[in-house]
């Protein structure tokens, strides 16, 4: 597939693992949420790819395990979000990623910034504005956290950039479940709830929808430029504003159709282009 095929596979994936993050979030802690995340995808990649393990230098491990830290505050955040926030906020809020990835990407990848990616992200910006109707009501410490894990994301998809120059995707995912898994683990265990009966199948779609996401990521910055396909995930909100409207009684408003409206366009002009 090409990279835009991939992205679009994470886009899907993502959306999958924010419905399960939200269906067991109120039961379940974040960070044991990352534990099972990580234990069910190592097992799959175990079960699948066990011949195919690849050899990593420890200069490797080492971008490796500084982009896994901010991937996992990422995480943090973002279940924090999913749990008391709608899934409109948190993807609106999320959506500043792409800014950030220019900005981290220009400086350390040394990656063109184009007058059409400017003004894709900027029409995607102002439609997340709409969405918000930023004021006094929306300066939360749950919006900080969302706001603070894009942030940590936008470090964590340049990285990636980084490390699948010399690494291959199959890597990237499975080091992350190697790295993640005990940190999260002695995170959680003070405050650890076993999950109920029900609650597994949400924390295997977690495991497997995650696994599939961060390959599908991996692949697709293999073969293009960050900021070429991270305006691709834009199309995860009016998916998941139809979901919170569908499914979890959130509120519908003109504002989101018009800011997702313009969010489309921008994604659109910044992949005709492409």
């Amino acid at each position: 597939m090409n990279s835009k095929k991939w992205m679009l596979l994470a886009v899907l994936s993502f959306c999958i693992l924010a419905i399960s993050v939200k269906e067991i979030s109120s039961s379940i802690s974040s960070f044991e949420i990352i534990f099972f995340r990580s234990i069910i995808g190592l097992l799959i990649l175990i079960l699948f790819f066990y011949r195919s393990f690849p050899k990593t230098s420890f200069k490797t491990i080492k971008k490796h395990l500084f982009r896994n830290v901010f991937h996992l505050l990422g995480q943090y955040g973002w279940i924090v979000g999913i749990t008391y926030l709608s899934l409109s906020e948190v993807t609106a809020i999320e959506f500043t990623v792409p800014i950030w990835v220019i900005i981290i990407a220009a400086i350390f990848l040394d990656e063109r910034i184009t007058k059409i990616k400017i003004i894709s992200i900027v029409l995607g910006f102002i439609g997340v504005l709409i969405i918000l109707k930023p004021g006094i009501e929306l300066i939360t410490l749950n919006s900080i956290i969302v706001l603070a894990s894009a942030i940590s994301y936008a470090i964590t998809h340049v990285f990636t950039k980084k490390i699948v120059k010399s690494s291959s995707a199959l890597e990237v995912v499975i080091i992350m479940c190697l790295i993640q898994m005990p940190i999260s683990f002695f995170i959680a265990l003070p405050e650890w709830h076993f999950p109920l009966r029900s609650d597994y199948f949400w924390l295997s779609l977690v495991g497997i929808s995650a696994l599939v996401a961060h390959f599908s990521l991996a692949k697709a910055f293999q073969k293009n430029n960050i900021s070429d396909l991270i305006v691709i995930d834009y199309l995860r909100l009016p998916i998941l504003v139809l979901v919170g409207i569908l499914f979890y009684n959130e509120e519908f408003s003109y504002a989101l159709v018009l800011g997702g409206t313009l969010i489309i366009s921008g994604n659109y002009l910044n992949n005709k282009r492409a």
